[in-house]
């Protein structure tokens, strides 16, 4: 679907790149050595996939605390025979099947929540409509040895090319480097949590987990890993961060629909940013700045990405870059890459080398 129209879209974006703590910092343990928050995924915390905007939240934290969330990957959780059963008949005992997928599996889902399992919302004090949350992600480790990639008729980006469900158990190696695919091939490790989004605004109404957009949620973006930052605008008081669908390995654009869906705890730190007053997602690692467009239509997306890595570069450069300065070097250097094909919505990521820029 299209990202709905609202009145409570911000009317302009500030680049948020000039003031950032690097990615290698947001690595870093916790502030003061610290522990961080833990929150658990379990039936009360837990939701099927939908965002909702008058849910209590499940935890209530200071702007810079540091949270692991506990999350659970939705495989097995919405299968008829329970999640036990779903995994072992693809080979996981019974002992390396997480008791809460059982637990969460109970509780209703509403009509049009998708089969994710989310964990959610937490409230950042001091965040406003308007605001930016700034979400440092310092860790996404394995909670089980394994993973799941689950495709089959009508699924992905070509779905007349399967005529029978395929459901492939991967294993993580003794060294957590890589799972073995089989014929030789090794799939490297690279954790991330699929879903990363704040509450939408009222007016969207009912929004399903499965598309992306303004607030994030499924953005499927595989660069999002330990020591990146993600960016997004705020639409509700405290703004309502959930997380969920986490991921073991990933191509850009997840093309059978889905990708190594691997049970993992993200640890982030939650940061507001006051009156950033930012349109679109955006993210960054020590290497690069991304600008993000999201929408139903591929050229749609592209031109929201364009027209947003032509704004952040003329507002990084302070001024130095013009708009036509700007759009010719997003043609000659940058790379717009397609994140996320199959869920509604695509996402474009444009990438930014900082070590383009001398302002940084």
């Amino acid at each position: 679907m299209r990202s709905p129209e609202s009145p409570d879209r911000p009317a302009t974006v500030r680049a948020l790149g000039t003031a950032v703590p690097s990615a290698q910092d947001a690595a870093a343990s916790p502030p003061g050595g610290s522990e961080p928050v833990v929150l658990k995924t379990t039936q009360e915390t837990a939701i099927w996939g939908h965002f909702p905007t008058d849910r209590a939240p499940v935890l209530t934290v200071d702007s810079g605390t540091v949270v692991r969330i506990d999350a659970v990957n939705q495989c097995g959780a919405a299968a008829p025979e329970g999640p036990v059963a779903y995994f072992e008949a693809l080979g996981v005992p019974a002992d390396q099947v997480l008791p809460e997928l059982a637990e969460v599996a109970k509780n209703p889902r509403p009509a049009g929540a998708t089969g994710h399992v989310l964990t959610g919302p937490i409230h950042v004090r001091g965040a406003e409509p308007g605001d930016v949350l700034e979400i440092r992600v310092l860790g996404v480790t394995p909670r089980v040895p394994y993973g799941v990639n689950s495709t089959g008729p009508g699924a992905g980006v070509c779905g007349d090319l399967l005529d029978t469900a395929s459901n492939r158990l991967l294993w993580l190696d003794d060294s957590g480097s890589h799972y073995s695919f089989g014929h030789g091939i090794k799939v490297p490790f690279k954790p991330f949590a699929g879903i990363m989004g704040v509450a939408p605004p009222t007016s969207a109404g009912f929004v399903s987990a499965n598309p992306p957009d303004r607030w994030g949620g499924n953005l499927d973006f595989r660069d999002l890993v330990a020591g990146t930052t993600l960016y997004l605008p705020v639409f509700q008081p405290g703004a309502m961060f959930y997380t969920g669908d986490t991921h073991g390995a990933q191509g850009h654009g997840e093309v059978d629909q889905t990708a190594v869906e691997h049970s993992m705890a993200l640890t982030a730190q939650f940061i507001v940013r006051k009156g950033a007053n930012l349109e679109w997602p955006r993210a960054e690692s020590d290497e690069y700045f991304w600008c993000m467009g999201i929408d139903a239509d591929l050229d749609v997306a592209l031109e929201i990405a364009v027209k947003e890595a032509v704004g952040h570069l003329v507002e990084v450069s302070q001024g130095a870059l013009t708009t036509a300065d700007a759009y010719a070097l997003c043609s000659i250097a940058i790379d717009f890459v397609v994140a996320e094909a199959v869920d509604g919505n695509k996402v474009i990521v444009a990438y930014i080398p900082k070590s383009l820029l001398p302002w940084h």
